[in-house]
């Protein structure tokens, strides 16, 4: 039994190495995009590749201590999305626009290719709460989001990528302003023309 789990995750992260290695890089401003299936649909999602992405999420994340996970609409609902499915826990989304409601958090934001507001909903005081985040690049969406969860009331238990920039200081610029270590399950390089797939958690 332990070999055949063990073989079952070798193809998964397979399927992840695959999805991020060697994919095209499109430069906006200064920085670059990986056009990839996870994040970008190119090309099209497979739900077999998602539902790796979403279970190594849950393998490296603290998952058993938390009550709720966050994540941000923009590119991050779709991962955050199959993770509560996985995980069994509800989650709270922070969108790029407000609804009004009554509760709805709102904080500043500025990433490598957009700045405004964030609007956190579906988070209480109390809550213990596992952020988790598509990609990292510079870092500027994850301290957002660890922002408006903590003017929610509510504790941030861990926060967990699925793929980070490892040139544009992400994490490191996270610890900086919040405290808080991120985890990341792949690092990427974007030194040449295409994503190369440094390590894997």
């Amino acid at each position: 039994m332990a070999d055949d789990s063990r073989l079952l995750r070798s193809a998964e992260n397979s399927l992840l190495r695959d999805a991020f290695d060697g994919c095209p890089l499109v430069p906006i401003g200064d920085k670059k995009f990986i056009l990839n299936a996870l994040t970008e649909q190119v090309p099209a999602t497979r739900p077999e590749v998602l539902s790796s992405a979403a279970q190594a999420v849950i393998d490296i994340g603290e998952f058993d201590v938390s009550t709720k996970i966050v994540g941000e609409e923009e590119k991050g609902a779709i991962l955050v999305a199959a993770v509560s499915l996985k995980s069994g826990l509800p989650f709270g989304m922070a969108r790029w626009y407000p609804n009004g409601l009554e509760g709805q958090v709102t904080v500043a934001f500025d990433c490598e290719y957009h700045s405004g507001n964030l609007f956190l909903n579906g988070v209480d005081p109390g809550d213990k709460v596992i952020i988790v985040d598509d990609m990292l690049s510079t870092g500027g969406t994850l301290v957002g989001l660890i922002k408006a969860v903590e003017a929610a009331g509510a504790t941030i238990m861990d926060v967990v990528c699925l793929a980070e920039k490892i040139e544009y200081g992400g994490a490191e610029y996270v610890e900086s302003k919040t405290g808080h270590k991120v985890k990341s399950v792949v690092k990427l390089a974007l030194a040449g023309e295409r994503s190369a797939v440094v390590s894997m958690f």
